[in-house]
């Protein structure tokens, strides 16, 4: 019976002392460079977007930054106040195969990146094939979308898709939110080849969007840890996700991509 009371006292003092309030005090940490940037093969669309990290567990919104001085090969790159990014003057385009260099200077320290510009697979067409319905009627019948390919690069090489539909009702091209990568270790190279968009499905007079892009191995590891980042906030008591990858020097976070871009637009019918 003793026994019983002294378990019962201890059960009531550790109930008791649960109920203390413990301040837990979750430190500010200093602001980082965050960069989007990218040098492309279309005219006139490559940028540097500069801003800086808030708090981790605040509101705030993300801090312009207006004042750095920024460079690609030496080339200058200017704020520019109405698409708040930093841009070349009018005409610059990227080169296959060059080798670029991100220089930003923003109070007193230099941040650098490096990215090289890798030649795309050629993209002959797309076409359209009748499917009847798959996964248990989930994916209904319909037109799927393929697109005929030829790679003549040495493995390995990346390449970053993304597709949509040109949307009636917003006047405008829609894209889907997924990112994907793939690199021609899993397509043939030195021949043609046909690749199917796996689970979809087109009516007539729709309007397919395609976009390619050729990626360097930085950039694949980005995109792929984005992809793979919880994108629940966590509470005071769960560990933060981890930073993405980075090529950018000297604490900034981000990326720096150049990119040769190919688009491709269909109407089914």
């Amino acid at each position: 019976m003793k026994f019983r009371i002294i378990i019962f006292s201890l059960f009531s003092i550790l109930i008791v002392s649960c109920k203390e309030k413990i301040a837990i005090e979750i430190p500010n940490a200093e602001p980082l460079l965050v960069v989007e940037s990218e040098v492309t093969t279309e005219m006139d669309s490559s940028f540097v977007k500069l801003s800086l990290s808030s708090n981790y567990y605040g509101s705030g919104a993300y801090p312009i930054v207006k004042n750095a001085v920024v460079s690609v090969n030496n080339v200058p790159f200017i704020y520019n106040e109405t698409l708040k990014v930093y841009k070349p003057a009018n005409g610059f385009i990227g080169v296959k195969n060059n080798v670029y260099k991100l220089n930003i200077t923003h109070n007193a320290k230099v941040y650098t990146a490096q990215s090289t510009l890798e030649p795309m697979f050629r993209v002959d067409s797309i076409f359209q094939t009748w499917k009847g319905p798959e996964l248990g009627g989930a994916i209904p019948a319909g037109w799927s979308i393929s697109y005929a390919g030829f790679d003549d690069r040495p493995q390995i090489k990346y390449t970053y898709f993304v597709s949509g539909v040109y949307s009636d009702s917003l006047q405008q091209d829609s894209f889907n939110v997924d990112k994907i990568t793939f690199d021609n270790s899993i397509t043939p190279v030195n021949e043609p080849y046909a690749f199917e968009l796996p689970f979809s499905r087109f009516e007539s007079g729709k309007i397919f969007l395609a976009i390619f892009r050729s990626i360097d191995k930085n950039m694949y590891n980005f995109i792929n840890a984005y992809n793979n980042a919880d994108p629940n906030i966590p509470g005071p008591f769960q560990s933060p996700p981890a930073n993405l990858p980075t090529n950018l020097t000297n604490g900034a976070v981000g990326y720096f991509a150049a990119y040769d871009v190919v688009r491709k637009r269909y109407t089914v019918k």
